[in-house]
């Protein structure tokens, strides 16, 4: 996602490695996935001048880019085409690498301008964050009560996609599935957009004036906004909310090429597949904190459970083999399992 900057005409770059996720066999320790919102690039020094050489685009919308030796995905300007050479500003190292590209485009010496599309979506970022950036809040528990039955556990899994769908991320997807008769107006209208009040000239009085408003988005969807642009922008949607009362739960979900078969293979980076990660937090009454990763691939999935406590962690490991059956008596390709004693730092 570009950031226009307002101060000279240049344009932003977030870049997360594409190497975020190191591979894991089922015969060697599950290597800890780093969180895909924190860089673990050290040797990046803030100020520092960068050429980069841009390779293909992935199907996500982003360009494999390769500075100091380093494959990082960004979401480059149209003008930018593979095979280019640019010049980069590193800026920001933590949470995320930022690069500061000049004039926005190659062999462009005029001065950079924005569309007014542009310069709204740098007004909704420049607006306070009212909720953590791309993070998505539940105000109701999903489920009355704790699942105890197969149904129950079903229906849970049900509702978790539910409340992504109709969270308002969506909506101009949903819109168009609409216009082509997939979707319903009152499943558009279960979403917070489709909620909003309709307002019309005929609703103003004469003796009414019209405020002018430096933004032609609704107040109450500014922060929605603000949230699908940073989804588009990193990849990783975060939802947080109770699944029934009194059991809160922390969702994240990440989308980035597989690079698993990388120098495996013809020791190359293609890029052409996706793979997803999602993580949960939990903080249950008899187990206690515990962050289960599960990264799904086309090849399968790999499994890591996090635990805060040595006695915990030995208990899960002597129902591995059961956890791991009954998810592949669903239909779960299972390639890896570790289970672990959180290491706080």
């Amino acid at each position: 996602m570009m950031i226009p900057n307002p101060v000279n005409p240049s344009v932003i770059l977030t870049a997360t490695p594409t190497d975020a996720v190191s591979q894991t066999r089922p015969v060697a320790p599950v290597n800890p996935v780093p969180n895909a919102t924190q860089s673990d690039t050290p040797a990046f020094i803030p100020g520092q001048k960068y050429l980069a050489q841009i390779g293909e685009r992935l199907t996500n919308g982003h360009s494999l880019v390769n500075i100091a030796g380093r494959w990082l995905q960004m979401r480059m300007p149209f003008a930018i085409n593979p095979g280019d050479s640019l010049e980069l500003t590193l800026i920001e190292q933590s949470p995320r690498l930022k690069f500061l590209l000049q004039n926005g485009a190659p062999g462009n010496n005029s001065p950079a301008t924005l569309s007014p599309a542009g310069k709204l979506i740098a007004q909704l970022l420049n607006l306070p964050a009212t909720t953590a950036p791309g993070s998505t809040k539940q105000t109701a528990p999903l489920l009355p009560a704790p699942p105890v039955t197969g149904g129950g556990k079903a229906q849970l899994s049900g509702q978790l996609q539910q409340a992504l769908s109709a969270s308002g991320l969506f909506y101009e997807s949903h819109l168009a599935q609409w216009i082509s008769g997939n979707r319903s107006l009152q499943q558009l209208r279960q979403e917070p957009q489709g909620k909003l009040p309709v307002t019309t000239p005929s609703s103003v009085t004469p003796t009414e004036s019209i405020p002018t408003s430096p933004s032609p988005v609704a107040p109450q969807t500014a922060a929605l906004i603000q949230q699908q642009l940073h989804t588009l922008e990193t990849g990783n949607l975060q939802w947080r909310g109770e699944i029934w009362p009194g059991q809160a739960m922390e969702w994240d979900i990440t989308e980035y090429p597989d690079h698993e078969e990388k120098g495996e293979a013809d020791h190359e980076t293609t890029g052409k597949s996706s793979c997803w990660q999602t993580r949960i937090h939990l903080q249950l009454p008899n187990l206690g904190k515990i962050t289960a990763t599960l990264m799904i691939e086309p090849q399968g999935m790999r499994i890591r459970l996090d635990t805060d406590s040595e006695e915990i962690t030995q208990q899960l490991k002597k129902e591995q083999i059961a956890l791991a059956d009954a998810m592949q008596t669903t239909g779960l390709a299972i390639r890896a399992m570790e289970i672990q004693r959180h290491e706080t730092s």
